[in-house]
């Protein structure tokens, strides 16, 4: 899961907009305030459940021109462009409204966020471009964000080359795999309570 569905899982579970990022940023646990924490351990969590689930081992065995050892990158983010065009189904709030609050949580904790967090979160702040991630222009740019970033970037052109074939694919194993994950993330959230009253 990319972007979108952590912050998706945040509202679900009441936790951290920015926590909920994290994962995906360098930071050291060890100093995360204890909200940003919890949303810290649950994205860990939904990357782990995420990767061995059958679908994602689906999605990463599929013929296609891009190297199977690097699929699951490109994987979560077309499964952020699945969850928007699905996303009646997954919640009873408008896109747009969900937008919205995913950047006004995202804001409140603007200065307890890495630089480069804080640098996507001002982008936002000029432009709210979350819905554009259900876009095909919105994917094909994602990636191509990651492959400046990455030293091993230039592996990801052929998933870019292909993309739609790419995100086609990616359909079925998203409808497999989120109902499962949200499933997930709800009897985390039970086990984290049991536990925080038993202590």
């Amino acid at each position: 899961m990319n972007y979108f569905a952590h912050l998706h899982i945040a509202s679900v579970t009441n936790t951290s907009w920015v926590g909920n990022l994290l994962g995906d940023f360098s930071v050291d646990a060890n100093q995360l305030d204890s909200d940003l924490l919890v949303g810290w351990r649950l994205h860990q969590k939904v990357d782990v459940m995420v990767d061995k689930h059958e679908a994602s081992l689906l999605f990463r065995s599929m013929s296609r021109k891009g190297r199977r050892r690097f699929s699951g990158i490109v994987q979560d983010i077309a499964m952020d462009y699945w969850l928007i065009q699905y996303w009646g189904r997954f919640s009873d709030v408008s896109l747009e409204k969900f937008c919205d609050q995913a950047l006004v949580g995202l804001v409140k904790d603007k200065d307890r966020s890495p630089d480069r967090l804080k640098s996507m979160i001002r982008s936002l702040e000029h432009e709210n471009w979350l819905s554009n991630l259900g876009t095909m222009e919105g994917v094909d740019k994602a990636i191509r964000s990651i492959m400046r970033r990455w030293k091993h970037g230039e592996h990801l052109q052929g998933f870019v080359d292909d993309l739609p074939s790419v995100i086609a694919q990616a359909e079925a194993p998203f409808l497999s795999l989120y109902p499962d994950l949200l499933d997930y993330v709800a009897l985390e959230m039970k086990r984290a309570e049991a536990t925080h009253s038993l202590g």
